[in-house]
């Protein structure tokens, strides 16, 4: 067996300065709240917790002290009402989606209508939204196309994690019936790039063991993308979630970690595969 890991592995830049501020946050004050995981990972959310990262549904939830704004960002709305409130406001938004936040504000300024390509439900895409009144927001292609066919001078943003399949897919259609339209690529690079590593590492393995948080839009899209080349693609949130069953008879096997993944994490599954199969040969990409 060879095992291989995708080139782009550990945090994304984002994560990283989301993460450290985090960290310096709560061993300078016991007072720190933030409303949603600040990220898509069981285990960082754990670690902060313990540090005393207080994890909560809504601003009627904090007493007094600080709302730390995760890397998802959070509508403008929410900040205000923080601050009316008296809390102290600290902003961990990742940079890639403050720039897509202050974009779609400022093409709604100018009378377009935004659509956000992304999943609705996600915390980033609700906070963009916030910034856009009237946005559409698109995850798939709409079964009732009126709203769209209606719309005009159109300007198109995405979720930082979005497929980058998946957008390609939607601009298509959105531009076969509208002769308006503005499209930013805001996937962010980083995402890019790991999809794109995934994408090639898929082609060349049997076997993909995707790492990270199973509520993470990035981690479940790069599961997708080796899928679609052929590879049998697992989902993990660390080693202990392996099944050894999975590589009977496999010849190559490639990791690959979503951005708000610890870089240990991988290096933890390629030590598990190694004691499995102790004649397994690790790959440098």
């Amino acid at each position: 067996m060879q095992i291989q890991k995708a080139r782009t592995q550990g945090f994304c830049f984002g994560v990283e300065l989301t993460y450290k501020k985090a960290l310096s946050e709560t061993s300078e004050r016991d007072d720190v709240y933030t409303m949603g995981n600040i990220v898509h990972n069981p285990i960082i959310v754990q670690e902060l917790d313990e540090k005393g990262l207080h994890n909560v549904d809504a601003l009627d939830d904090i007493p007094s002290g600080t709302l730390f704004v995760r890397a998802h960002g959070l509508p403008p709305q929410t900040l205000e009402a923080a601050k009316a409130k008296g809390l102290r406001v600290v902003d961990a938004t990742c940079p890639m989606v403050t720039r897509t936040q202050r974009l779609a504000e400022k093409l709604t300024a100018e009378g377009r209508t935004v659509v956000i390509l992304g999943d609705p439900n996600h915390p980033e895409v609700k906070g963009i939204a916030g910034h856009a009144p009237g946005a559409i927001i698109m995850n798939e292609w709409p079964a009732d196309e009126t709203e769209i066919r209606r719309a005009r001078r159109i300007a198109i943003v995405s979720q930082s994690t979005l497929n980058g399949d998946k957008f390609r897919e939607l601009v298509g259609k959105i531009a076969g019936i509208n002769y308006e339209l503005r499209v930013f690529n805001t996937i962010c690079s980083d995402t890019q790039g790991r999809q794109k590593s995934a994408q090639e590492l898929a082609g060349e393995v049997d076997t993909m063991i995707v790492i990270g948080g199973a509520k993470s839009a990035n981690t479940r899209h790069l599961a997708e993308i080796s899928e679609a080349r052929g590879a049998k693609a697992y989902l993990v949130e660390n080693a202990s979630d392996l099944k050894r069953d999975w590589f009977s008879g496999e010849e190559r096997v490639g990791i690959a970690t979503g951005a708000s993944t610890p870089g240990f994490l991988a290096d933890e599954v390629m030590d598990t595969l190694m004691e499995w199969f102790p004649q397994a040969e690790p790959v440098q990409a």
